[in-house]
């Protein structure tokens, strides 16, 4: 059974929470703990300054009886009834078209009451604040919208998907909240509203309710380093026992029945083999 273990000094817990920006999902999530910091992103991705949260829930379980489920990052009502769903995506295959179509499906089956008409279905947003251009437009932001073909028109269905790609950086606000994003140290971060909640958190005091936190993303990190190891040692494994099968064929081919049996309970003599035949 594998040992792997995973444990931070407080030397190793520094440099993690330095090297941590809003990109990182985990983190991410910690500061948005913070409505005033979710409320921020919007205002700025809808260029509007106006709308206001009503209220948002973190790591949001939309269950599927029927089919797959899904856990939202961060979902939020403004005080006129839209609903947010955002997103932060390293991956390409994270922010895929059929993706961000699942979760608007997702949002519309949660949000229409048993018994309501289909008329009372809430404007709805899903945004993906990405680390690349996986749309391959070279463009900052994109809206996607339900179009009729043959008029160009609108369709009207109040469903909304949005990109952002935060590689692009200009001085527009969408440019300096990009780089915001991206930013490892508070002091080259535009907004005041970011930069005071990600330096409180990273300047954590023990005696604070930042300090858990922050324990409990390190907690995050320390799992998901223990899974990574597990997984990659698992790896590992399968890539030994493949080798020993490969020799154990050649040696068998070359009639080595000794070499065999001696490989099979001398772990030595096994390794000798192994770099006889440069496997």
């Amino acid at each position: 059974m594998s040992t792997f273990k995973v444990n931070y000094d407080s030397a190793e817990k520094q440099k993690i929470i330095s090297s941590l920006t809003l990109m990182d999902d985990l983190f991410m999530k910690v500061v948005l703990q913070d409505s005033k910091c979710t409320e921020y992103i919007l205002q700025t991705i809808l260029d509007n300054a106006k709308l206001k949260l009503k209220k948002q829930i973190l790591q949001k379980n939309l269950p599927n009886l029927h089919g797959h489920s899904l856990i939202l990052d961060c979902l939020c009502e403004d005080e006129t009834n839209n609903i947010y769903n955002i997103e932060i995506q390293n991956n390409i295959s994270g922010a895929q078209p059929k993706r961000a179509r699942y979760h608007a499906a997702l949002l519309d089956m949660h949000s229409l009451k048993r018994g309501n008409d289909f008329t009372q279905l809430l404007r709805s947003y899903v945004i993906f604040i990405t680390a690349k251009d996986v749309l391959h437009g070279q463009q900052q932001i994109y809206h996607v919208e339900r179009i009729i073909r043959e008029s160009g028109k609108p369709f009207s269905d109040e469903s909304h998907i949005i990109y952002f790609n935060t590689s692009y950086i200009d001085n527009s606000p969408l440019g300096k909240l990009a780089e915001d994003f991206h930013a490892l140290e508070t002091s080259k971060m535009h907004s005041p509203i970011l930069s005071k909640r990600v330096e409180a958190l990273k300047n954590f005091n023990a005696n604070q309710k930042g300090d858990q936190e922050m324990n409990v993303l390190l907690e995050q990190y320390r799992q998901k380093a223990l899974k990574e190891g597990m997984e990659k040692g698992m790896e590992k494994g399968n890539l030994a026992r493949q080798k020993v099968m490969q020799l154990m064929g050649l040696l068998a081919e070359e009639g080595r029945i000794e070499d065999i049996k001696k490989a099979s309970v001398d772990q030595e003599y096994l390794q000798n083999l192994l770099l006889e035949f440069d496997l």
